[in-house]
């Protein structure tokens, strides 16, 4: 399996930026060999490019930080799952994922929300608490 790494720096000890949009280069990483296949430099400003890359290496996974929405509904629509690893180093996050401890980015910037609606202010809703 392959999966995509957004990064500040080229160096396997660098920073998952804050946001998709942030990230200097992606890496791709084979899981079954934990080597570094493929690094790509930023072309554009939304980071189109590494999402076009994540799918043409056939990546079952990214880690990054929030994104914007063209490259979250492009990975998303492939089935590409989107890990939140911001401010980790690199290797950190990818142990983390591996661990399933990682949150996972279930809408872009922005966005309606995994359900349908945010909850990035007051909630009209009324949720069950646990127990």
């Amino acid at each position: 399996m392959k999966i995509a790494i957004a990064c500040e720096d080229m160096d396997l000890e660098s920073l998952v930026p804050m946001t998709f949009r942030e990230s200097a280069y992606l890496m791709i990483l084979d899981t079954e060999t934990n080597e570094v296949t493929d690094i790509y430099k930023k072309r554009d400003e939304e980071n189109m490019w590494f999402a076009e890359r994540t799918l043409a290496h056939d990546c079952e996974a990214i880690i990054c930080g929030p994104m914007e929405k063209e490259p979250f509904e492009k990975l998303a629509l492939a089935g590409v799952t989107r890990y939140n690893g911001t401010g980790r180093k690199l290797w950190k996050a990818y142990e983390k994922m591996q661990r399933y401890q990682l949150d996972w980015i279930a809408d872009y910037i922005g966005g309606p929300g995994a359900f349908g609606h945010s909850h990035s202010g007051e909630c009209e809703h009324h949720h069950e608490e646990e127990e």
